[in-house]
């Protein structure tokens, strides 16, 4: 399977939580906000392998 490279625009939502280790990342393609995200976070063990998964 062929890689190409993809640029990933974000946005962060911040909301209140018991848990300071949770957090919503949502990914979206191209340049704009809109549309559905590619992929979203709820923490940082969600965000790392993410990260390394684009690195690949």
């Amino acid at each position: 399977m062929k890689k190409t490279a993809q640029d990933y625009v974000y946005n962060s939502v911040v909301s209140d939580s018991n848990d300071v280790n949770e957090f919503i990342i949502e990914f979206l393609s191209g340049e704009t906000s809109e549309g559905s995200p590619v992929k979203v976070t709820r923490n940082f063990e969600e965000l790392i392998q993410f990260f390394e998964e684009i690195e690949d």
